[in-house]
């Protein structure tokens, strides 16, 4: 009996420990797709296909890839200032990642209302690219882009510049909360009148396109606008904006593409030395197809700058005398005084202040069609 016991005992003892052993561990399932450790698996979004060890791999690390493009992006107006707090349904399709995307994936709809992005992101890399959906770093979108027009009788405006498309979905006149009511260059009737009820008539900051091409300015009757080589170049044409703006510099004699150019934008900068003084990246500028080795400096630059900056604070002092533009200089008008301007066509010269003044180039984008749109405008001025 007691031998009996003693192999019961010895035969539970096996089974419970065959449970722990093998009871938990299951059929073994089927092998992952492909099989394969470099395949991403089938995930919402990203590219049919797409390898991660292609970008993720010891040789090739996207971490060190990007760092140095996130170092210069880290400089870039994009990065700071009053850009991300403009997170709003007006404002977001631009100012943040998330509202670039969602204007993306609705197929850039003309009117750029989105929904408001709460704690969002600058724009950053994943506004201008899309890595795991493409595949690799190019850009989201480089189809032509249609621009607003705000001068009553003037076209929607076509840019078709490369790369530089891309940019210029957002470097153009806002279509959401447009400035009403829009001047019209043929209303020269001295009883002719516009009434602006609005202190922030003018048609966004971010004219830069328009100023590129030459078009989007208040155009007075009678008056010839030119356009600088910049519009027409065969390099500025096939790549817009980055042609300057992400141009790569070495080191020595200027500093590298961390603090100007590249993913900085920024032409002007200062060194890491002083913070203080002000340096230029001009690489663009001498190619062999625009104005040749060495034949641009921060010299020239200066030079072109000057002559545009002149005229604008000039216009700038007749429109505060006529009382059009406050010493603050926003517009003097609210709804409840508005600003009235007869003949109408004369309100062009407002117009044509904020369009040179907020494409912050100081003329240089385009410094023919900057130079005569105020021309035109002080002539206007001066004219009983």
């Amino acid at each position: 009996m007691k031998s009996h016991s003693i192999i019961l005992i010895a035969l539970a003892a096996c089974l419970v420990s065959m449970v722990v052993l093998f009871g938990c561990e299951g059929p073994q399932g089927p092998a992952g797709q492909n099989a394969d450790t470099t395949y991403a698996g089938t995930f919402e979004g990203f590219a049919p296909g797409i390898k991660c060890a292609n970008c993720h791999n010891p040789d090739i690390d996207t971490t060190y890839y990007l760092w140095a493009r996130r170092y210069q992006w880290e400089r870039s107006k994009h990065a700071y200032g009053g850009d991300l707090e403009r997170n709003g349904p007006d404002c977001a399709g631009c100012h943040t990642t998330e509202g670039l995307i969602e204007r993306w994936k609705n197929h850039w709809p003309m009117v750029q209302t989105v929904g408001a992005k709460n704690n969002p992101s600058p724009p950053g890399c994943f506004a201008c690219h899309s890595p795991h959906s493409r595949g690799n770093f190019t850009l989201r979108d480089m189809d032509a882009v249609t621009i607003k027009s705000f001068v009553s009788g003037v076209p929607d405006a076509s840019f078709n510049y490369g790369p530089g498309n891309m940019c210029v979905r957002c470097h153009q006149t806002r279509t959401t909360s447009p400035m009403s009511p829009v001047p019209n260059p043929a209303r020269t009737a001295p009883t002719d009148t516009i009434s602006i009820t609005s202190s922030r008539w003018y048609p966004h900051y971010g004219v830069q396109g328009q100023m590129l091409i030459g078009t989007g300015g208040f155009q007075f009757v009678g008056y010839t606008y030119r356009n600088s080589i910049h519009s027409t170049n065969a390099g500025i044409r096939g790549e817009g904006c980055p042609v300057c703006h992400m141009a790569s510099q070495s080191y020595p004699p200027d500093l590298g593409t961390g603090r100007g150019g590249g993913h900085t934008m920024k032409i002007r900068y200062s060194s890491d030395e002083t913070e203080s003084d002000t340096l230029f990246i001009v690489t663009g500028c001498n190619q062999s197809d625009c104005h040749g080795a060495g034949g641009f400096s921060k010299t020239t630059l200066l030079a072109a700058e000057k002559p545009v900056q002149d005229s604008l604070q000039t216009l700038e002092t007749l429109l505060i005398q006529r009382g059009w533009l406050t010493t603050s200089l926003t517009v003097n008008a609210s709804t409840s005084r508005p600003l009235k301007i007869a003949p109408e066509a004369k309100s062009g010269a407002l117009f044509n202040y904020f369009f040179v003044e907020h494409d912050l180039s100081r003329g240089i984008h385009n410094t023919k069609y900057a130079q005569d749109l105020l021309n035109s405008s002080l002539q206007t001025l001066r004219t009983p």
